[in-house]
């Protein structure tokens, strides 16, 4: 599917941003002053565009009907109306007027000599001449700057244009430019093109000023700037974000079907944090399994920061947090829930991903901050916390790999090829938690020796009234991992019942199933992406339909969005068989088994898979939508999720188990062949 792209944001036209999808925001274009062909081109290339946003199930090859525009048209012209104008807007329905030029013209050939004495073909010969000499440029630039410098409380006058141009002959002069080229051989030297180059970049300058974006040289601003964070001064106001390779080797303990365990290396692991900036206190964080962590990752360091912490049941034996450690959602009951108000990140693909961006503005509602690339120092609390990190934990374990290959702690703490030395995944887990409480229970002299617990517990004291938490119905259906599709529903009255399909997978339920009437209406649905095989829908009026069920054999065991797009990816690669009937997560289990031994990739991948279902126990997330499941889907193999299965949770202070325990799951006869 061909991607779209706006600003630093890509998208398809499935995922098309909801700022960019209403059309009515774009800047228009009066049709009337359009000529009779030009306008019926327009309206043609208008239609098109519109049908292609407000209407994704209709297929390119039926707006070519509807419009005669083609496919490549249309999504030449899509890039076109998201480029940004010189107003700072985009170019929107303007980019659709035929013979629209986006780009400044620019020269390719050289000045003829003929031409140069006539006065004629001259376009883009100044441009031509700054190009190729680029002090002439540096030269003119400086003077932009100088024309609006502020000194204190007073403007500096404006230096006339006759000055600029002399000023400008001469450096023409300097850098060898002779009598009978270009500019000197015209009767006013290149006057006019000066005036209306000095004109073009000051307004520049001018729209840039008023979008709080920059300054030019000099200028002072009173007012403080609406678009950038302030110093953070409350619990909660500034929350620093980002996420950090952890330099170190680390191992996980996978069982084959037969009941024996195999000690497999995984690729190195990221830690996503999120620190509170005006108490640095760590309010949230995620271990990402994967070589690069993605916008699924980021939504569950951000839903591990806004629910209650739950601690973990450590395998490690005797290791538990300081006293006065710990995390705030649990030492502190009013930060359960807390929304902060800024949200400081740099510019990550995952960071910027657009249900990033959807997830912080609509369900936490903050202002997201983007920092200059390359700039951590405009995020120092986190890089900070990132270098203790480092320097008191990672680089002091066996299989630390440094900050260098060169690093000392590299060789001393190298296991010599015995991967047993290695710390295992879920030791790390019980590890990370620890240390990361303990960090909140520890005084720093940044924050008057006092630890960062106490100093949030100091400033909401002081300041009540100002924390902001989720409303209570987002608390009890709070899901940041959640995303949102639009599916038609499928089927005929002949035989083939109503589904929807998604995923390569048919969903269906009972009261989908049983209503005809719905077919070829279309379904909002919500799904978690680290378990796929049950969808929640919900009509366009955002009336409930229920909980819809994948097809067998995909409703057995859980797996996320990513695993199933693999499994579809390796089964049409042929690398992956399997027969009617056969599950395809667990053959996609076997194969990773397999490779696992030589592959640190399809280790990680497993090691993926079990923390996913280690989650998903842990949160609970297998009561209510699972209960739901068994109780409404005649589904064989719902035994294994009934309530009676089901671990129920546990209190607040109580360890929860890692995994639900296995269970027997009951055979049934279901046909008897007979030779």
């Amino acid at each position: 599917m061909k991607t779209h792209v706006f600003g630093k944001v890509s998208f398809s036209r499935d995922s098309f941003p909801d700022e960019l999808r209403d059309l009515s925001t774009w800047p228009s274009v009066d049709v009337s002053a359009l000529g009779a062909d030009d306008r019926t081109i327009f309206l043609s290339r208008r239609q098109a565009i519109e049908l292609y946003i407000e209407n994704p199930q209709l297929s390119l090859a039926g707006i070519k009907v509807a419009t005669g525009i083609d496919p490549k048209t249309i999504y030449r012209l899509l890039d076109r109306c998201l480029t940004t104008h010189a107003d700072g807007r985009i170019y929107g329905m303007r980019a659709a007027i035929p013979y629209a030029r986006l780009k400044q013209y620019e020269r390719m050939h050289a000045l003829d000599s003929a031409d140069q004495l006539s006065g004629r073909g001259l376009a883009g010969a100044f441009s031509l001449l700054l190009q190729r000499q680029p002090a002439l440029e540096k030269l003119l630039q400086r003077y932009i700057k100088q024309r609006g410098r502020h000194h204190g409380k007073a403007r500096r006058a404006r230096k006339a244009l006759a000055r600029i141009h002399k000023a400008f002959l001469e450096k023409c002069r300097a850098v060898g430019i002779g009598s009978h080229e270009y500019p000197f051989n015209q009767a006013m030297a290149g006057l006019r093109s000066l005036a209306a180059y000095l004109h073009k970049a000051e307004s520049r300058a001018l729209i840039l000023t008023h979008d709080n974006t920059t300054l030019p040289e000099g200028a002072d601003s009173d007012q403080p700037d609406p678009h950038r964070p302030p110093p953070a001064t409350r619990a909660f106001e500034v929350v620093e974000f980002d996420g950090h390779k952890i330099d170190l080797r680390v191992t996980v303990r996978v069982m084959d079907p037969l009941g024996f365990e195999t000690l497999l290396e995984l690729s190195r692991i990221w830690i996503l944090i999120l620190l509170d900036v005006a108490s640095r206190a760590v309010i949230g964080y995620k271990l990402a399994l994967s070589k690069e962590y993605n916008k699924d990752d980021v939504a569950s360091a951000l839903q591990a920061a806004l629910i209650p912490f739950r601690p973990r049941h450590y395998k490690i034996p005797d290791l538990t947090m300081r006293a006065g450690g710990g995390f705030p959602s649990a030492v502190l009951p009013q930060t359960r829930y807390a929304c902060w108000e800024w949200f400081r990140f740099d510019g990550a693909k995952s960071h910027l991903a657009v249900d990033t961006l959807t997830r912080l503005n609509q369900i936490v509602g903050c202002w997201p901050d983007n920092g200059p690339a390359a700039e951590p120092n405009e995020r120092p609390f986190i890089e900070c916390f990132f270098h203790l990190l480092a320097r008191n934990f990672a680089h002091r374990l066996p299989g630390t790999t440094g900050s260098s290959p060169e690093s000392i702690e590299r060789l001393l703490n190298d296991p010599h090829g015995n991967i047993s030395l290695l710390v295992e995944l879920e030791e790390l887990e019980d590890m990370v938690e620890v240390l990361l409480g303990d960090y909140n229970g520890t005084s720093h002299s940044g924050i008057s020796n006092r630890t960062p617990l106490e100093a949030m517990a100091q400033l909401l004291a002081r300041d009540t009234g100002f924390l902001r938490t989720l409303p209570r119905a987002a608390q009890q259906n709070l899901c940041l991992l959640q995303e949102a599709r639009i599916k038609p529903i499928k089927g005929d009255n002949v035989g083939d019942r109503p589904h929807i399909n998604f995923q390569d997978v048919r969903y269906t339920s009972p009261i989908l199933s049983g209503s005809p009437a719905l077919i070829g209406k279309r379904l909002r649905v919500y799904f978690d992406v680290r378990d796929i095989r049950t969808v929640k829908a919900f009509f366009e009026d955002g009336t409930e339909l229920g909980v819809l069920t994948a097809a067998r054999p995909w409703c057995y065991t859980p797996h996320s969005l990513r695993v199933r797009q693999e499994i579809f990816r390796l089964k049409r690669a042929g690398k992956l068989q399997y027969r009617e009937g056969d599950d395809p997560v667990e053959c996609w289990g076997k194969y990773k088994r397999q490779q696992a031994s030589t592959s640190k990739r399809a280790a990680t991948d497993l090691a993926k898979a079990k923390s996913n279902r280690n989650a998903l126990a842990n949160e609970g997330a297998v009561t209510a939508v699972t209960a739901l499941q068994a109780d409404s889907v005649g589904l064989p193999g719902n035994e294994l999720h009934s309530q009676d299965t089901v671990p129920k949770l546990k209190k607040q202070n109580e360890p929860v188990a890692d995994a639900v325990p296995p269970v027997a799951r009951i055979l049934k006869i279901r046909r008897t062949i007979t030779f």
